[in-house]
């Protein structure tokens, strides 16, 4: 409100101050105007130096205090010379934008913009031992034909490996999904009259080259869900090679049991076609430890 009243009680005291004004009168020399052009755009400038101070001294986007956060206005004049307003992203957000470019490189993704910016490299340093050779199986993992199956009781880091490992695949410019599985399940039974969401999502998670399949055997298990959507993404990927990871609080054998459905004919056979897929696109890894969360 302060800004505005400035506004309506403007005089020449106040163009006087803004023409003295670094970076208003950085803007006039550059496009080569005098004093007429502020007087007839002083209001303009006004809001554009408010925008400016708020960025002064600011420690960071947590704090940034600009209505479009990391986003500051700018002006410049188009080609008849009119002045314009643009907004651009300050220091801090072109960082945050630099940490998260690899971001286009997921076609289907349950990940939180925070968990971009995990960094694979970083995540072994000061951890136990049990850790240690989790992340060194994941690391072997890179140039090896299969994925991993990496289990172990919740909140032991399960999924925050492999979201980093995620990360690195997509800064290597791989085609990359990351699926919270029970989310997923959810997400279909919620569009389960439409064909073409079902058809479109299943087709991203059987062709991209890495995908992670989150949490398995914590999703809603039926027939369906294991027999027209897990088992046809698992088969899709086995027959083409493609590296596929798991995490689960399941250990394989485990599993199995999950997926045996009651009085189903033949689900111990439905159960044991899926297990077999995992097995053929993973090697098992059992992350032990306490719990993180």
């Amino acid at each position: 409100m302060e800004t505005f009243k400035k506004i309506e009680t403007m005089d020449l005291k106040w163009i006087d101050k803004l023409a003295q004004e670094e970076a208003v009168q950085s803007f006039l020399k550059e496009h080569d105007l005098g004093m007429d052009f502020l007087k007839k755009n002083a209001s303009d400038f006004l809001l554009w130096k408010d925008t400016l101070d708020r960025c002064k001294d600011c420690p960071g986007l947590s704090s940034c205090s600009q209505p479009l956060a990391g986003k500051r206005k700018m002006l410049d004049l188009d080609a008849d010379g009119f002045l314009i307003q643009n907004f651009v992203s300050c220091a801090y957000q072109i960082q945050v934008d630099e940490k998260r470019k690899h971001q286009k490189q997921f076609w289907l993704s349950h990940m939180s913009p925070k968990e971009y910016e995990i960094d694979l490299s970083s995540l072994a340093k000061g951890q136990a031992k049990e850790y240690q050779l989790a992340f060194r199986t994941i690391l072997s993992s890179i140039q090896d034909s299969k994925g991993v199956y990496l289990y172990g009781q919740p909140g032991v880091g399960k999924t925050y490996l492999m979201l980093g490992l995620c990360n690195l695949f997509a800064k290597e410019n791989k085609s990359v999904c990351f699926v919270k599985l029970p989310q997923l399940i959810s997400d279909f039974k919620q569009n389960l009259t439409d064909n073409e969401y079902r058809l479109k999502n299943m087709a991203l998670l059987q062709k991209a080259d890495v995908v992670t399949l989150d949490d398995m055997g914590a999703e809603a298990i039926s027939a369906w869900t294991r027999d027209e959507i897990v088992l046809p993404i698992l088969e899709y990927r086995m027959a083409h090679q493609k590296k596929t990871y798991f995490t689960s609080n399941y250990a394989p054998e485990e599993l199995f049991n999950q997926y045996i459905i009651r009085n189903e004919s033949n689900s111990k056979i439905s159960a044991l076609r899926l297990l077999e897929r995992i097995r053929s696109l993973s090697n098992p890894c059992k992350l032990s430890g306490e719990s993180r969360r």
